[in-house]
This record gives C-alpha cells, structure tokens and sequence, in this order.
C-alpha cells in the first residue's frame, strides 16, 4: 500500500512539473510571436517609407493629399487614395495587434501618437469622408473618438517650410 502511495505521489509530482513546462513553453512562444511581430511591424513601415524615398514625387504628393485632398486632380487623388488604403490597413492592424496585447503599449503609444497626429490633417479628413467603411466599424471608432491634437503632426513641407514646392509637379 505505501507504494502505491509513493507512485502515485511520483506521478502526480510529474503532472505538476509538466504543466509547469508547459506554462514556461507558452511564455517562451508568446515572447517570440511578439518579437515576430514587432519584426514584421518594423519591416511593413520600411517598405511603405521606402516608397517615398525612392520616389521623392511619390512623397510630396503623399504630403499634399495629407495637407488637402480636395486640391488634388484626379489621378493624384487614384494614386493618394492607394496609398493611404496601404498606410491605413497597416495601422488597422496594429491596432487589432494592440488589443490582443500582441503590439508592446509603448511601441503602440508612439505609433498611436503618429497615426492620430496624420488622421487629423485636412486632406487626411477629406479622404476618410469617402473611404471609412472600407474599414472595421471598431478600427474607424476607435480612430474617429480619438482627441485631435493641440498641435497637428508636421509634414516635412511644414518641418522645412518650403513653400516654393507647390508650383512643382507632384508626379512626373
């Protein structure tokens, strides 16, 4: 009878250390799924940048549909409207990333402060009007009760007060 005892205490010993390494695998996997993803966030705002480095017209037609998108003619309006269409699915999927507490909250605060600071630009405005229920009812909420900032993020026309830029052409 006391081996039984002892059996039984050895198997049960050996179910609470495998729930124990099994805690410590889900941990190890959510930490990589996490990394994964900050990886992945990182190399999706590269590629959308990338595009406006090299194609510098590509970046100030980008600049003039954020600052007023009514002011646009009708091919930069096709070309702007994918672009924001990209940046905006980029950003609905951080969000949804924030909310399964995959996306880290700082990482999320400074990307939060960025997408809030474009979205309430006027062209930005004057585009969403059109184009918001191309997106999830909770993602354009959560955007739409969000605070406009005292001080509008900066477009780099703003940041190098170049205003000689708007005689030129936006594509060539």
């Amino acid at each position: 009878m006391n081996y039984e005892i002892i059996i039984n205490s050895v198997a049960n010993l050996g179910v609470i250390l495998s729930v124990f390494v099994l805690a410590y695998q889900i941990k190890k996997n959510t930490t990589a799924v996490k990394a994964n993803y900050s990886d992945s966030l990182n190399t999706t705002n590269m590629e959308y940048l990338r595009q406006m480095i090299e194609n510098p017209a590509l970046g100030r037609l980008m600049e003039s549909a954020v600052n007023s998108w009514d002011s646009l003619n009708e091919d930069d309006k096709r070309t702007s409207n994918y672009l924001f269409i990209q940046l905006f699915r980029h950003w609905e999927n951080m969000y949804y990333q924030y909310k399964l507490s995959v996306l880290d909250k700082r990482l999320w605060s400074s990307h939060m402060n960025t997408m809030t600071g474009y979205f309430h630009h006027k062209g930005t405005q004057q585009w969403w009007i059109h184009r918001r229920m191309a997106f999830a009812e909770d993602f354009r909420d959560f955007l739409e009760k969000t605070e406009k900032p005292d001080i509008i993020y900066p477009t780099i026309k703003d940041l190098t007060d170049q205003t000689s830029e708007e005689d030129r052409p936006l594509l060539q």
